[in-house]
């Protein structure tokens, strides 16, 4: 059987290494993949949207907890979303140009 404190530890260094891998990861897609991350915060984007567009009290709670110096205000929050949902897809096609010039 294997001592708790050797079981403990190799637990810690699990955890330390998966951690550092999400670091790596997150990373070589900064640095090497950009468009990755901005299509995750589009897709991230979109679910916002749908929340705040089917309106009710769980859009209301959403905005508050996103914006809470808006204090709730769904149509704002919204306008907001959409503008900036706009900004990403421009930046995402920003990023395809640059890396179609690559190839």
């Amino acid at each position: 059987m294997i001592p708790e404190e050797l079981l403990n530890e190799l637990i810690a260094l699990v955890l330390v290494g998966l951690i550092a891998l999400y670091f790596v990861r997150l990373f070589y897609d900064a640095v090497f993949r950009p468009w990755r991350l901005v299509e995750e915060q589009l897709r991230e984007i979109e679910m916002h949207i749908e929340t705040l567009k089917k309106g009710g009290k769980r859009a209301k709670l959403h905005s508050w907890l996103s914006m809470p110096a808006w204090r709730g205000d769904i149509e704002r929050h919204l306008e907001f979303l959409l503008g900036l949902r706009e900004l990403k897809r421009a930046e995402l096609e920003l990023l395809e140009k640059l890396r179609g010039g690559e190839e």
